[in-house]
């Protein structure tokens, strides 16, 4: 029992024994100890004797002070705690009072960011901890709908558990939700699970062989993408207002999904029904002369699984080297875009109409 953090003494087994012999008998007298307790030494009952005193559990009689005598443990709980409950009640009401005042600052904050949007049209967040509380708020504050674009294999067990109650949270709401993953995803049993979760409550999910780079927009009318300028790593997050570059994400989100392929969790079974764009995938990929780190990248796999995967590829075709495995392919069609990932009318390929 942990009572350490209020600066009492934990209830061990001796003293609990002590406390049970003490309402058996009515009363103990000191120094005697307890002679109905065999396997305590008369210095093991004084000790047990103390952390009674200090828990108030025992209490000298009136007149008595040699006898304890037992008390009830709500009386002693009310006693012995109500000195911890009120330094916590002050506590409390002090962070009470700091957070209103922070709060009181909320109207400035959002004037100002507002002010800044308007002219900037976009915010910086340096690191993974403010892109992470920018997050939360405007998951919070999301209302229709929101979509994400997830691209490599499968989520960290972690990062999936930091998501899990703040989508559940805007799916209750009733808002909307969409994600895209890569095919990769699919082998992660973590991501299986999560998807599932998800799922159920509501969220739809597919997968592509490729998918762009990280994207989440919220009501299509502001968006989440990774910081990239100057060959940065993507830490941190680029928070984005602009109505014609959200507008431009939001197509483009749009257009993957009418081509990915619907994905529920499940097991190896998920991973089969996307063999073919897997594999179409690869051998455009091969095709291009694209080294096996390019390829792994792109396709959100590991070095080690994308090279067992061109391995089969190669040997399906019957090809003795990458090369002559990339002209088998074009020549069987499978360089080829699949069916329905071609662009809808007006969607890229033509010059951007820039009239008003």
């Amino acid at each position: 029992m942990g009572t350490q953090s209020t600066g009492l003494p934990p209830l061990d087994e001796r003293a609990v024994a002590v406390f049970e012999y003490v309402l058996s008998q009515g009363s103990l007298k000191r120094p005697a100890g307890a002679p109905g307790l065999p396997g305590l030494s008369g210095e093991e009952v004084e000790a047990a004797c103390r952390t009674l005193l200090r828990l108030r559990l025992l209490r000298p009689a009136p007149g008595r002070p040699e006898e304890l005598i037992p008390v009830s443990p709500d009386a002693a709980a009310a006693e012995a705690l109500g000195p911890v409950e009120s330094h916590l009640a002050r506590a409390a009401a002090e962070a009470q009072s700091v957070r209103d005042e922070l709060h009181s600052l909320m109207p400035l904050y959002r004037a100002a960011r507002r002010a800044r949007d308007h002219r900037e049209g976009m915010d910086l967040l340096p690191d993974l901890a403010a892109a992470s509380a920018m997050l939360t708020e405007e998951s919070a504050r999301c209302r229709e709908e929101v979509f994400s674009v997830q691209p490599g294999g499968g989520r960290s067990p972690h990062r999936l558990g930091d998501a899990l109650d703040r989508d559940l949270a805007m799916l209750r709401r009733g808002v909307r939700m969409r994600t895209l993953y890569q095919h990769s995803a699919r082998a992660s049993l973590a991501t299986q699970g999560y998807v599932e979760t998800l799922t159920e409550a509501g969220a739809q999910y597919r997968t592509a062989a490729e998918l762009p780079d990280r994207a989440v927009v919220f009501d299509r009318s502001v968006a989440f993408l990774p910081r990239r300028a100057d060959g940065g790593s993507g830490e941190g997050a680029v928070l984005v207002r602009d109505p014609d570059v959200v507008a431009y994400l939001c197509r483009v989100f749009d257009q993957r999904w009418s081509a990915a392929t619907p994905f529920r969790g499940g097991g190896g079974a998920a991973y089969k029904e996307v063999g073919q764009s897997l594999r179409r995938a690869l051998a455009g990929l091969l095709a291009e002369g694209a080294k096996d780190e390019v390829i792994a990248r792109r396709m959100g796999m590991s070095l080690r699984t994308c090279r067992r995967h061109i391995a089969e590829l190669l040997e399906e075709l019957g090809a003795e080297s990458r090369f002559q495995g990339g002209a088998l392919a074009e020549r069987a069609g499978l360089t080829e875009p699949e069916e329905g990932t071609r662009a809808p009318d007006g969607a890229g390929g033509g010059p951007v109409d820039q009239s008003p």
